[in-house]
Formats: structure tokens, sequence, C-alpha cells
């Protein structure tokens, strides 16, 4: 009793292996076969079959086929009926070539060789082995017909998967797959980095606690159980949620969180594609935006105050319309050369000299400027350009600047040697005689006002005979009153 395994791959045995075992069955010499099949091994026995030959390649899981000396096809098994969608009847008398979608494999004896079936759902991918055998006294070949659909997908599903590795572990941002059912499939490093414990195999609420940031979002959150959260962005497309994260290494960091279907082939959802986008940037950068547009609101309607407030105690101690001009004139180029100089600071302070040469400027050559290096806080800077700018209006009009030889020197030092104060020394010299004043005018006035209020300081002017001198001494500090609570208090002389 001879028996002949079955279960070898007709495109992985021996041409010489393959002819000899169909000759042996077509001869009559084997009395079984064994077939390897899915529930294992099975025997059957050909004593007294009529069609041996057939009854191999029947229980065979490839397509196979015998193609007579033109390449027309004489027989068929059911399996190349399945792949094809067609019975064994129909196919038996067509051309080999017929079976493909494109240019024919070929056929040749022992070699492997791929090509594009005509299948029933259509082209199907698959590996041809052909042997020739001996029957009946003539010359056929046995031809064998591979199914490489799945292996395709198999490896079409590897590089997918690598692909997807890749993109996860290059990204910058957290990005997580997750099951139908939310369990984390996959994480990006990022999220691995940001998540309480490894995150792969565990649900999202587990190892990634929400606080939502928004009161529009929340309610969108809230809607869901701790239970159901997970399922619910597994299932139900998320889109700009704000949340920050309450373990302690990114708790004051803030994300926002998105979560969209993943879909199969079928375009059905499997799962979901959750990201983590780290916003906190964005935030600090909207804060900051929004701080410094309240801050710039806050300036224009001091401004504006400190605009309105001259303006009226100018035209009340103004007796024309010239001299009114004149002098809001001269005190709204002093505001606008300080707001000038605190905007090229961005509001953080100026040296003392470096200001007061900017409001000087057109006294060039007869104003001594000498003192130790000061950074006046932002805070003092108008209000101690509009004194300034009164004292040498006061200069030009009636003191050492309204003749050639006058001049001003202006020093300051540090009170008690430290940066806690500073006291300025104004002191006019080779002008026209000064008789002393019975009353204070405007100008003196707003420069006590601004010093006294805005600069939290003291004024003191004495009118010599030799030359205005005054003293301007005030804290160097940056809590200073806004200047329009001064300027809107004071009332002519």
């Amino acid at each position: 009793m001879r028996i002949v395994p079955a279960d070898r791959k007709a495109n992985t045995a021996s041409p010489s292996e393959a002819e000899e075992t169909i000759e042996a069955i077509h001869g009559g010499n084997v009395d079984a076969v064994v077939v390897q099949g899915p529930d294992g091994p099975r025997v059957f026995m050909l004593e007294g079959a009529d069609q041996p030959y057939r009854m191999l390649v029947e229980r065979m899981s490839d397509g196979a086929l015998t193609l007579g000396p033109d390449n027309a096809i004489l027989y068929a098994n059911r399996r190349l009926s399945e792949l094809t969608g067609r019975s064994p009847a129909d196919l038996v008398g067509k051309r080999f070539d017929s079976l493909f979608a494109e240019a024919s494999p070929g056929v040749a004896d022992g070699s492997t060789r791929e090509g594009k079936l005509l299948g029933a759902t259509g082209a199907i991918p698959v590996a041809v082995w052909s042997s020739s055998i001996a029957m009946g006294g003539f010359s056929a070949r046995l031809v064998t017909i591979t199914d490489l659909s799945v292996l395709r997908r198999a490896e079409e599903i590897a590089i997918a998967e690598r692909f997807a590795r890749s993109i996860l572990e290059q990204a910058t941002e957290a990005i997580l797959v997750l099951s139908s059912d939310g369990r984390i499939t996959h994480a990006s490093g990022m999220a691995e980095q940001i998540a309480i414990a490894p995150p792969v195999g565990r649900m999202f609420s587990d190892v990634f606690p929400l606080d939502v940031q928004t009161t529009a979002h929340a309610g969108i959150v809230s809607r869901f159980a701790r239970e159901s959260l997970d399922t619910a962005l597994a299932t139900k497309p998320f889109h700009g949620v704000e949340v920050k994260l309450r373990n302690q290494p990114v708790n004051k960091r803030f994300f926002l969180l998105s979560a969209g279907p993943l879909l199969n082939d079928a375009k059905e959802s499997v799962g979901s594609v959750v990201t983590l986008t780290d916003i906190t940037a964005r935030k600090r950068a909207e804060d900051q935006q929004t701080m410094l547009v309240a801050e710039l609101n806050h300036r224009v309607k001091n401004i504006l105050a400190i605009v309105q407030s001259v303006a009226g105690q100018t035209v009340r101690a103004s007796s024309s319309l010239t001299s009114f001009s004149t002098a809001f004139s001269g005190r709204i180029k002093a505001l606008a050369l300080a707001h000038d100089v605190l905007t090229r600071t961005r509001w953080i302070g100026i040296g003392l000299s470096e200001l007061l040469t900017a409001l000087l400027e057109p006294h060039r050559g007869r104003v001594t400027l000498q003192g130790p290096p000061v950074l006046l806080p932002a805070q003092a800077v108008m209000p101690l350009s509009m004194a300034m700018h009164e004292l040498a209006t006061n200069a030009s009009k009636y003191g050492a600047l309204s003749i050639p030889q006058g001049t001003v020197t202006i020093d300051w030092t540090l009170r008690n040697g430290d940066e806690t104060g500073v006291d300025i020394s104004w002191a006019e010299r080779g002008g026209p005689r000064v008789e002393p004043r019975a009353t204070s005018g405007f100008g003196t006035k707003l420069i006590d006002r601004v010093v006294g209020y805005d600069l939290d300081g003291k004024a003191a002017l004495s009118f010599e005979p030799g030359g205005l001198r005054a003293v301007l001494s005030f804290p160097l500090k940056a809590d200073a009153a806004s200047p329009e609570s001064s300027w809107s208090n004071l009332r002519p002389m």
C-alpha cells in the first residue's frame, strides 16, 4: 500500500515531485492521499475511484486546472470556480490567458509567477505555478493558482502599521488611537510623556484626567459620566475643547482636546483619533494681549483726561485766545514728548538725563545737566515732563532763557546716597532781575500739584533776584497717583 501526502503546496513542490505524484495517482499506483485541511490531515482512499486525479485536485485549497497542448482549459477544480465566479463547465475550453485581467503570467515548468486573476468581485492577486504531466498518452500541464489577497492585505496592514508608528514616534503633539470602547491602542511619544501612567492598553480617562476650562465646553463634557467619557471620545467627534490635565507635571499647561472617527476600508467607525494640542503659549499670548488692551484703554483714558484738564485750566488762566493757544500747545507738546519717550522704552522707564535732554532740546547749549545715573519709573515720566515744561516756559518768557546770555543749570542727587529718592535742582543765572511775586501763577500751581500728588514729593520754588531756583524732590517708586487726579483740582490764581 502506498500513501502520498497531498499537503505540499503546489507553488513550493519541485516539478519532479509533483509530476511523480500526479502520474502515480493517474496510473493507479496510489491507494490513499493525505490532504492537509483546516481540521488537520485527512486520508482519502482511492481504491475503486474512477478519477483519482480529480479527487486530489478537488481537495486542494488552491485553484487548479489542466491545460491541453494549445493552452485550452481541460479541467478546473471547485476552488478555481470560486475564485473566478464561473462554473467549472464554463471554464472548460477557455484559453488560459482569458482568466487574467492583465497580461497572462505565462506557464513554465517549476516556476512561480504573479498575476491578476479576473475574480468574481474584481482583480485578485495570485501566484501561478505549473508543471508538465503526461495523461492518456498526451502531454498536459497542471497549473495551480494561489490567492494572495490575504497575504497582500497582511503586508498592507503591516506597512500601514509601521507608517502609523513612525508618525506617532515623530509627532510633537499628543496623539492617541482609541478602540471603540475607549481603550488606548496607540500613543505618540508626547502622549506618553503627559500621561499619568503608560497609556497603551488603558482607558483614556484613567491616564488623562481632565479639567475643562471654558463654560461652553464644560457643558459638552459634563453630559458624560466618567465611565462613559471614554466611549464618547471613541464614538463622538469633539473639536477644540480647552482642557487642563490634573496630573502635577503639566497641570499648569493648556491643551486643546479633539477627537475624530477612525474608519476602516468600508468607511465604518472602528474607534477614534484623539489629539491633545498644547496651547499654553497661545493662551499666555491671549492673556497678555487682553492685558495690553486693557492697559492701553486705561492709558488712553488717562491721556484724554489730562488733555481735558490741562485745556480747562489753561483757558481759565489765559487772558486771551492767543495766550491760551500758546500755553495749551506747549503743554500738549510736552505731554506728547513724554508719551513718545514712554513708547520707545515700552513703558518701563527712562534715564533722568535722557528725559531732560529730550525735553530741553530747544535750549541746547544754554542748559547744563549734571548728576548720577537715575532710572525714572514710567509713572514719573509724564508728571516730571509737565513740571520741567512749566519751568522752561517760565524761563523762556521771564527768566534766564529770555535773553541770550542767560543759562540754566540742572543737577540732581540721589537721596541719602541710595535710589529711594531724587532731588532735582533748577538754577537760573544771567537773566533779568526777578521781582518777588505776591501770588503764584498757574504754572507754579501746576508744578506744586504735579510734584505733590503725582510724584508724591515736594516742590520748592524761590524767586531770587539773580534768578529762579527750584528744588523738586520725590521718591523713585512706581505707585504714583494718576495724573488727572491732581490736575483736575487746579484752579487759576
